[in-house]
């Protein structure tokens, strides 16, 4: 009986329990409604679309190819006699030095036959010229005969006539007389026959002038001189060998200058294509100046650890004006004269020594100087969105728009203003959004942060 009795002594004063504070509950003040917290609209760093001054570089990477390579070959053959000392691979070399000696005896003795034959030439020119004066002599004296004959025969054909000359005496000056011009023509037959003897003994005598002058010309080939002041990149031949005519010897790359072989984009080019447009007639579709790179100063730099080079040149030339099939680039050529560092940009520039020229297959980082016809506008590269779009701080809400940017210098996204949909000092946000939603409200944040470095290679147009 108990354990019923006080389950329900329990329940009953739960049920009291829970009334009083239900009661205590109600009587208390209601509690104050929550504050709303004020929502702020984003906040963002900004920085003015600004005008760019100046001009840029067009970056490239090239390679340093020699301005020309000349291979020396014998123009003789012989035996080689002597190598120089500095006829060696990667030795230097000045215009005229002596390399190789081909053996010079079979020529020596050519040029003594010939000069004997030049002399008999020389010798039978002159006999030549004595008989010649001698038949003219012998001509006038044979004219003179001549005439004394036709006189005889007159007379006698006078007398004749008179009957005081005989027929024997008619027949005999009649003889005189044709043997005279007999003797007339035989001496102008003969002054005709000297007359092309001369012409051949002339030809005779400047064919082995000729064959004279080709073996001294070959007697001098068998000294083979450097043509170029430069380094020798391959001695093919060494001394006692045999070299036939026209075998290669030497090879000599000119350090006067050297080329930078690089290919540059078509984005890059349409810079150097405003230079050329304004040398193109108007009345021609095509010209040399289509296939002419303007001559536009350029800069080779080289960097070894912490330390960078630069030499200056000019832009000049399409290699070959065709298209890199794989990259879909178009290589281009510039020449340095320059063989030395023109600067040199180092931390320690007392314990860097500078390279003393650019060597062939030296791996360079080319520059080229732009000055655009065209206004640009820039604004920081970390600011241009993907799909080169732009969001624009305008009357605290977020706008956005689509550029064409054709270039990043210096972490500066460059934009053509005639083109651009923003203008000089609109607000651009360089900061990043959760959710970019255009015409949402925003502010500005109070401190600008600085803007992230971009990692777009300078001088390269943004992909």
């Amino acid at each position: 009986m108990m354990k019923p009795l006080s389950k329900y002594v329990l329940s009953i004063g739960l049920l009291v329990t829970g009334a009083i504070l239900f009661i205590v509950l109600s009587q208390m003040k209601t509690a104050p409604a929550s504050l709303q917290r004020e929502i702020q609209p984003p906040a963002v760093n900004t920085t003015p679309v600004k005008v760019h001054k100046g001009g840029f570089y067009l970056d490239a990477d090239g390679e340093v190819v020699p301005y020309r390579e000349v291979t020396l070959s014998a123009e003789v053959a012989g035996t080689v006699k002597m190598k120089a000392p500095q006829c060696f691979a990667g030795q230097y070399v000045k215009q005229g030095e002596l390399l190789l000696q081909i053996e010079t005896d079979d020529y020596d003795l050519e040029v003594k036959r010939l000069t004997e034959l030049a002399n008999q030439a020389e010798i039978s020119v002159e006999e030549l010229r004595l008989e010649r004066d001698n038949t003219r002599k012998l001509i006038a004296l044979a004219e003179e005969d001549l005439q004394l004959q036709r006189k005889e025969l007159e007379r006698i054909l006078l007398l004749n006539r008179r009957n005081v000359a005989t027929e024997s005496d008619l027949d005999t000056a009649r003889r005189n007389e044709l043997a005279s011009r007999n003797t007339m023509q035989t001496l102008q037959n003969e002054k005709l026959l000297l007359n092309k003897k001369q012409v051949r003994v002339l030809s005779e005598q400047q064919q082995i002038a000729a064959e004279l002058k080709k073996a001294k010309l070959d007697l001098t080939r068998t000294e083979i001189q450097a043509t170029i002041d430069g380094i020798i990149t391959e001695d093919l031949v060494e001394e006692g060998a045999f070299v036939e005519r026209g075998a290669a010897v030497v090879r000599i790359e000119d350090t006067a200058k050297v080329e930078l072989h690089f290919d540059l984009q078509y984005s890059q080019l349409q810079w150097l294509w405003q230079y050329t447009d304004a040398k193109k007639p108007a009345n021609q579709n095509l010209s040399a100046s289509s296939y002419e790179l303007p001559r536009l100063p350029v800069i080779a730099v080289l960097s070894l650890d912490d330390a960078s080079y630069q030499w200056e040149g000019r832009l000049a030339r399409y290699d070959g004006a065709k298209v890199n099939a794989a990259t879909r680039t178009v290589p281009c050529v510039a020449i340095v004269e320059e063989r030395t560092p023109k600067q040199i940009s180092s931390q320690e520039p007392g314990n860097v020594a500078a390279p003393p020229a650019l060597l062939r297959g030296m791996f360079v980082a080319i520059q080229i100087k732009i000055n655009p016809k065209n206004p640009l506008l820039s604004v920081p590269a970390s600011a241009v969105r993907p799909g080169d779009r732009l969001w624009i701080f305008r009357d605290e809400k977020l706008a956005t728009e689509h550029v064409d940017v054709v270039m990043i210098v210096d972490g500066q996204a460059l934009i053509l203003a005639e083109r651009a949909p923003v203008n000089a000092g609109d607000e651009v946000i360089t900061s990043p959004l959760p959710m970019a939603i255009v015409g949402m409200p925003l502010r500005k944040a109070e401190s600008n942060a600085k803007d992230f470095a971009p990692t777009n290679r300078a001088g390269e147009k943004l992909k």
